[in-house]
């Protein structure tokens, strides 16, 4: 990325930020790694309990080795209600001020809905995107091809590297046309404006990071 695209996705990030506050969000910016440990030490306090859904971004950043070294970390997700702050990453952030969240067994997004006082999501700045048709988008053709790899599924997308129902319409919203039972896009959940402020925390980080 050159000193031009950086400072065209300064604005957009600058506007993200903005309307997830709007939104009821609390919201931060890190430039990198390093910045985001920083942050996550001062959030979340050594001894506290902590759970997470499953995701690239917490262990490429490292911020999962700090949770399981100085936290109380809840390894069964099915005990994550009972942590004081539970992490994640987002399938995408729109500049909207909204998260976009795929999953399979839906542990992940039901913790994030209700559950856990606290939740902090980490984004890299590939996760960004304008609106929720993009969203779904890079849901189907980025992200769940390469996790399907990753977790060993034999989905159609695992295979052609991109969703069977790869547009996002009436029609093809929910991938019509897979009828795969190891399929990791069972449902979607939009968290948009809410109604308890602050109780989520999305963190943007200046650098890619996951799918």
């Amino acid at each position: 990325m050159d000193a031009n695209q950086r400072k065209a996705m300064q604005a957009v990030i600058k506007e993200t930020l903005s309307n997830l506050e709007e939104n009821g969000f609390g919201a931060a910016y890190v430039t990198d790694r390093e910045e985001l440990l920083s942050l996550i030490r001062a959030m979340v306090p050594e001894g506290s309990k902590t759970a997470v859904g499953g995701s690239e971004t917490l262990l490429e950043t490292g911020v999962l080795d700090f949770l399981k070294e100085k936290t109380q970390f809840i390894e069964d997700r099915r005990r994550a209600y009972e942590a004081d702050f539970y992490l994640a990453s987002a399938n995408a952030v729109t500049t909207h001020g909204e998260l976009y969240e795929v999953d399979g067994r839906s542990n992940r997004v039901s913790a994030m809905l209700f559950g856990p006082d606290k939740v902090i999501v980490i984004a890299g700045i590939n996760k960004l995107v304008p609106n929720l048709r993009s969203a779904a988008e890079r849901v189907k053709n980025t992200a769940a091809p390469p996790n399907c790899i990753r977790l060993g599924r034999e989905t159609p997308c695992s295979k052609t590297g991109h969703c069977v129902a790869p547009h996002f319409d009436e029609r093809h919203l929910s991938a019509l046309g897979c009828t795969s039972d190891e399929r990791i896009c069972s449902n979607t959940v939009i968290f948009s404006r809410q109604m308890l402020k602050g109780r989520i925390t999305v963190i943007i980080i200046g650098e890619e990071y996951g799918y």
